[in-house]
């Protein structure tokens, strides 16, 4: 079988760096060919240049046979190769129908009006093969960003598409979502669909895939037959060495009490009846499925979201926050699941970012930020957390995901955070990343902090916390000692009607 898309010696310079250097591979029809690497490896760059968003320095493209030099992403998408971006490309305002065919509007016989029900229900059609509980007519806000994931793998379900590159795909979907998808890829690959996959996820890849390329520092490592390749030889391929202990696990030992939580009850009804306590020294993490309510408690803890009964003790004291600068000001730091969106300042500078929260209590009198300050503190935490940046103006944006992960956790140390509530802390980073970010979670409790994480990862869960609250629909379903946890027993919580404690 003859290959559907050729990369060929593939370079790309950006001010004279270069993020690629002569990448070659090939990609076959009903074949899922994954693409392994650190951030910043080159991955976004080779599928932006195979997408037309950027020119190849040095190179070519050869699709169905044909040399092609694609101008703009649309002359892909017309060629037949979609792209399914990490960072979703939602239109809020639009119905789920209207996302779904935008660009490709279905139109009534005089082509000037919307054919609405047309789209509706192939819309709807699509949604219900992929065994999702979405409605067509849904405004696309009101959805969960699991649910607007699965949108735009239906965008891609109504394109008649050769190539399909799914970059991330999976970051914000549960369990079941992600078993759907993975039935939408195999329908695709029997229909002789060639999968581009990236994703941090090596489980994903030995599940599903057939081949995986690792790049490193913008060069190809090698490409291997996964069936013949095991985990520890990618990580080892990926980062250039092995990772001996990738969680770097700690014995912790709880001291005094930071955080009790009683009966705390939404306002919606989204959590119910949430008790748990939380000491310093100690991490504790939140397991369950998406939906199981857990990011809604962390933030009704920070005073984001209300609740109608319960009580909140941080060391020993109620404490009533009308918003997260209460919270802030009592020493809880939370780092959001949505970095991009919820997390960060993206057009603003590191240094922006860093002294954000701190801004109040630093600020002179007449209103003004000490500019040496926010210099000398931004450089002392950009240094102690090894942010890989060239400077501390650099803008946010332009850093790898887990170096973005490193700036939020630096501006919730300096604003002198006890309490930190890490939520899906390293989703989208990579493998290496994961594991600085996992040193730092331990020297902050050595330090006599207090971390609760949620994660949708059970191995993340599991190879971190030292005791596990599981959730399930608004409850808490269970609480086991990480000796005592497995994956079976933390899964048996989240899912089945008994509970346990």
């Amino acid at each position: 079988m003859n290959p559907c898309l050729q990369v060929k010696n593939i370079s790309k310079r950006f001010l004279g760096v270069k993020a690629l250097t002569d990448v070659s591979m090939d990609f076959y029809p009903g074949e899922m060919h994954c693409l392994l690497g650190e951030n910043g490896a080159g991955k976004s760059t080779l599928i932006k240049i195979i997408s037309g968003v950027y020119d190849a320095t040095e190179g070519k493209i050869i699709y169905n046979g044909q040399t092609v030099s694609f101008q703009n992403p649309r002359q892909a998408l017309d060629a037949g190769i979609s792209v399914i971006h990490q960072e979703l490309s939602i239109a809020n305002d639009l119905t789920v129908a209207e996302n779904i065919f935008l660009g490709a509007e279905q139109r009534q016989d005089f082509k000037m009006l919307l054919d609405r029900k047309r789209m509706n229900k192939e819309a709807q059609n699509i949604l219900d093969f992929m065994k999702v509980d979405i409605k067509a007519t849904q405004i696309a806000r009101e959805l969960t960003a699991a649910q607007q994931q699965m949108v735009e793998i239906a965008k891609v379900m109504t394109k008649k598409s050769k190539v399909v590159i799914m970059d991330e795909p999976t970051s914000s979907l549960s369990e079941h979502e992600i078993n759907a998808l993975f039935e939408q890829i195999d329908i695709l690959k029997k229909q002789n669909v060639a999968i581009i996959y990236i994703t941090h996820r090596l489980k994903e890849m030995f599940l599903m895939g057939e081949k995986v390329t690792v790049l490193r520092d913008g060069y190809k490592v090698d490409t291997f037959q996964i069936a013949d390749v095991t985990e520890k030889e990618l990580v080892a391929s990926m980062v250039g060495r092995e990772i001996k202990d990738y969680y770097n696990r700690q014995e912790h030992v709880a001291k005094e009490e930071l955080l009790r939580v009683e009966g705390l009850t939404g306002k919606k009804g989204e959590f119910k009846n949430i008790n748990f306590v939380a000491h310093a020294g100690e991490i504790v993490g939140f397991a369950g499925l998406v939906g199981a309510g857990r990011t809604e408690v962390m933030e009704a803890i920070f005073g984001a979201r209300p609740f109608t009964q319960g009580k909140i003790y941080v060391s020993g004291k109620e404490v009533s926050f009308k918003s997260p600068i209460d919270a802030i000001n009592a020493h809880i730091g939370f780092v959001t699941e949505d970095r991009r969106r919820t997390g960060l300042m993206l057009n603003a500078m590191i240094k922006n970012n860093v002294v954000l929260p701190s801004l109040t209590k630093n600020c002179k009198k007449c209103g003004f930020l000490n500019l040496k300050w926010e210099k000398d503190v931004s450089e002392d935490y950009v240094n102690k957390l090894k942010v890989r940046t060239p400077g501390i103006s650099t803008v946010i944006a332009n850093l790898s995901g887990g170096n973005q992960q490193k700036v939020i956790l630096a501006k919730w140390l300096l604003a002198d955070s006890k309490i930190l509530i890490l939520d899906e802390p390293t989703r989208g980073i990579d493998v290496n990343a994961k594991s600085e970010f996992y040193a730092l979670m331990n020297a902050f409790v050595a330090n006599g902090g207090c971390i609760i994480m949620v994660s949708s990862e059970l191995p993340e869960v599991l190879g971190n916390s030292d005791r596990i609250i599981v959730m399930r629909e608004g409850e808490i379903a269970g609480e086991l000692h990480y000796k005592d946890a497995t994956e079976q027993n933390v899964i048996e919580l989240a899912s089945l009607h008994s509970k346990s404690t």
